[in-house]
């Protein structure tokens, strides 16, 4: 594929997309899903390559203590699931959290307090309102269909002719109906007199949405371009061992660092309906205590095949299990930053250069402190 400047003009691209969708449209090398240890030679990666086992993907909506009459729930139990709603049931829990006092579900993502007191020890009041995004409720992760379509699905939908997102419409259906059920959940085992419960939805909600859920979902992961040739591997990617405080032969990538985050090593994992083997890395994930500060190289947003793309998101060349910590808003903030920077850098001082030519023309002293400028952290 080319990407072509109009005459006169240089141009670099760059992909922001949650899911890397044109690294998908048009082909550019990537990976996708759980990677094999034989791939990556990580410690904890799966047995089996598996393209359909991204992370869990939410839809996420807003909750109120407010009595609304019983009319939310009435909304709610329209919903007409595509499973069973059994299917749903079985899988919500508050995990042993209280509902509302101290350090509770409904303090976890609180966003509205009407009196600004301490979520840890404290307890809500009415009129208060919590977003809902909860590993034992609308997390969905069944691959019955996988949300991200491989090439050879791509293909047969004729998407590669006629993009629609790359991404199973039936998956989304599934995820929506799957979070619509956890609110009505809430509301019918969660509401007491002193706390009732309301899911807002509609125009003036705080989703702006018919349904109350967000507008788009969060995607966890998408497809992860395969870098060029650095630090010591043909197509270069970021391992387990290179962020890992307590594994051995991780690498050093200050000396071409762009952006920095850190995170566990945060895994919601994928399963399939019917519980068979879903070759996830369930062995990876551990607290942010065993990571390392993770320095972003500039390597890891280059793609292989064509010259003036650039990588903006979570898409950058990592590897599933190293994706789990990279993935997270201040991760993206720091690869968009540094994507974004760099562009408007080698349109502007250097347009004789490609990204991948950066590095070996001895220029990247001359991004890095372009970054600065522009007040983008590249070490911890």
């Amino acid at each position: 594929m080319r990407l072509q400047a109009r005459p006169g003009k240089s141009l670099v691209v760059i992909d922001a997309t949650d899911t890397s969708e044109l690294v998908g449209w048009a082909g550019v090398p990537h990976r996708l899903g759980s990677d094999a240890q034989a791939v990556t030679k990580e410690l904890h990666a799966a047995k089996r390559d598996n393209p359909e086992c991204t992370q869990a993907f939410t839809f996420p909506f807003m909750v109120a203590i407010h009595n609304d009459a019983a009319t939310s729930w009435a909304s709610l139990a329209q919903v007409q699931s595509n499973y069973n709603i059994v299917e749903h049931l079985r899988e919500f829990s508050l995990d042993g959290f209280p509902m509302f006092h101290g350090n509770s579900f409904f303090h976890y993502r609180r966003v509205v307090s009407t009196t600004l007191n301490d979520p840890i020890h404290g307890s809500p009041a009415y009129g208060d309102i919590t977003m809902v995004n909860w590993t034992q409720g609308n997390d969905w992760n069944w691959m019955n269909p996988p949300l991200i379509l491989t090439a050879q699905q791509l293909a047969e939908t004729g998407q590669y002719q006629n993009w629609m997102g790359g991404i199973s419409s039936i998956a989304l259906g599934h995820a929506e109906d799957h979070a619509l059920v956890f609110s009505r959940w809430l509301i019918e085992t969660q509401s007491t007199p002193e706390y009732p419960l309301s899911h807002l939805a509609g125009a003036d909600s705080p989703m702006s949405t018919l349904s109350g859920l967000s507008l788009t979902p969060y995607i966890r992961e998408g497809r992860r371009i395969l870098g060029r040739s650095a630090y010591g591997q043909p197509a270069f990617m970021m391992l387990e061992h290179d962020i890992r405080r307590d594994q051995a032969n991780g690498r050093d990538f200050s000396p071409t660092a762009v952006g920095v985050t850190h995170y566990a090593v945060d895994i919601h994992g994928c399963r399939y309906r019917n519980w068979e083997q879903p070759w996830e890395a369930q062995g990876a994930p551990t607290y942010e205590s065993a990571v390392k500060p993770i320095v972003i190289p500039l390597e890891s947003l280059i793609p292989q095949g064509v010259d003036n793309l650039l990588i903006g998101s979570k898409g950058i060349a990592v590897s599933h299990i190293v994706n789990a910590a990279t993935r997270i808003h201040y991760g993206e903030w720091s690869i968009g930053g540094a994507a974004g920077a760099t562009a408007g850098w080698l349109t502007t001082q250097a347009p004789e250069l490609t990204p991948s030519e950066i590095v070996a023309s001895d220029r990247l002293p001359e991004l890095q402190e372009h970054l600065r400028q522009q007040g983008l952290r590249f070490t911890w």
